[in-house]
């Protein structure tokens, strides 16, 4: 178990525990609010290169475009981004604190809707090459993570196979870990998948959860509102 892991899975731990209540106190079937967290990274293009020609040398068939790569070899956790999520719809901007040590960042009293990300960092911004459809009826916490290449100057959302375009690139790692999915897993005795883009749907009858949908640039309209289920 990493050093790191203790504190992050306390924090998240009384994430987990007060996030119920300050989101089942807004009034959902009038303004649909929640939180949008996660983590923003980095990719190291020379380690991944290097890393990719190690790949190679072990096996001359080796394809990284559908091989499971390991992310920790060549990404790292980035502080001091801006995440900016603004609602297409209204053009409405929501804004995080800048990350912290360990690149977790959080938007607040975001509502639903459909949704794309700018990144900012010492003045450069880093459009996200991918949206979010978020349309449900009940207030939500969604974790999303972020990849940022300073090379093109974009980022990409973390996405598994199944919201997974052809255009994303292969050092995008399949599996968004936050500071609230980490301590989940910790729940579940860290074996267990967690669905990629968790939501926790919080109604009064408890929480259920589901998958975001991550879409392409080019679609600008989000999906019909999920309803709620009794």
């Amino acid at each position: 178990m990493k050093s790191y892991f203790l504190p992050t899975a306390a924090w998240s731990f009384v994430l987990v525990l007060y996030l119920p209540a300050i989101v089942s106190s807004q009034t959902p079937e009038i303004d649909n609010r929640g939180f949008v967290l996660g983590r923003v990274y980095e990719v190291d293009k020379e380690a991944y290169r290097a890393y990719i020609e190690d790949m190679r040398r072990q096996d001359a068939d080796f394809d990284e475009s559908v091989a499971r790569l390991d992310a920790e070899e060549f990404i790292d956790r980035r502080a001091d981004f801006i995440v900016t999520a603004r609602q297409l719809s209204s053009n409405q901007e929501f804004s995080s604190k800048f990350t912290d040590y360990d690149g977790e960042y959080a938007i607040r009293d975001a509502p639903v809707g459909t949704f794309e990300f700018t990144l900012l960092h010492d003045g450069l911004e880093y459009p996200v090459r991918q949206r979010l459809d978020l349309n449900v009826q009940l207030s939500y916490v969604a974790e999303l993570c972020f990849v940022v290449d300073r090379e093109e100057q974009v980022a990409w959302m973390v996405s598994d196979g199944i919201r997974r375009s052809l255009e994303v690139p292969p050092w995008v790692p399949r599996e968004c870990r936050s500071a609230l999915s980490e301590c989940l897993a910790g729940f579940l005795g860290g074996d267990e998948t967690l669905p990629d883009g968790l939501i926790l749907l919080l109604a009064g009858s408890g929480a259920i959860a589901t998958a975001i949908g991550i879409i392409s640039a080019d679609q600008v309209e989000a999906s019909p509102p999920a309803s709620e289920k009794n």
